[in-house]
């Protein structure tokens, strides 16, 4: 492969651009970044709430880095943290009335920016593929998750 080009693509253009591109209008039509979005879908699946940890491994992010998103976003009004009475050590963290709402509004403008980027420009074939290459490599990566490695 020429131009020092790797497999893996991290190199690619589309892999910088795309997640920049829906991240810019997620943030020009609703006001959050994706970051936000994606912290808002996992307390949607939490209604109880999520451990702090727990949900800062579930998007990838530091701890320390992760805290100040969350700062934020309470300071917005779209979560707040709860000690739980039964474990004072955890911090859970749960949507608000407003964080649900800006959610609902986020995800129409997400599901849209996916469709006109990207699903749009694939065929039914392209698709069957890169769906077939994505379970295989969910497969993989499933169980090495943080907080699931086993050592």
């Amino acid at each position: 492969m020429g131009g020092g080009s790797t497999r893996s693509g991290a190199g690619s253009p589309t892999s910088r651009w795309t997640p920049r591109l829906l991240d810019s209008e997620l943030q020009d039509a609703v006001g959050i970044p994706q970051r936000w979005y994606d912290v808002l879908v996992h307390t949607e699946e939490s209604p109880n709430g999520i451990q702090m940890t727990e949900l800062a491994d579930r998007i990838l992010y530091s701890k320390s880095g992760f805290t100040r998103v969350i700062d934020r976003m309470e300071a917005a009004g779209l979560v707040r943290r709860v000690r739980p009475p039964n474990d004072r050590r955890s911090i859970l963290v749960l949507p608000t009335e407003k964080g649900t709402k800006t959610l609902e509004r986020a995800r129409r403008h997400h599901r849209d920016g996916i469709q006109r980027h990207f699903s749009d420009h694939l065929s039914d074939t392209d698709v069957k593929a890169l769906t077939h290459a994505l379970e295989k490599i969910s497969a993989h990566a499933r169980p090495l998750r943080p907080g699931r490695i086993r050592g």
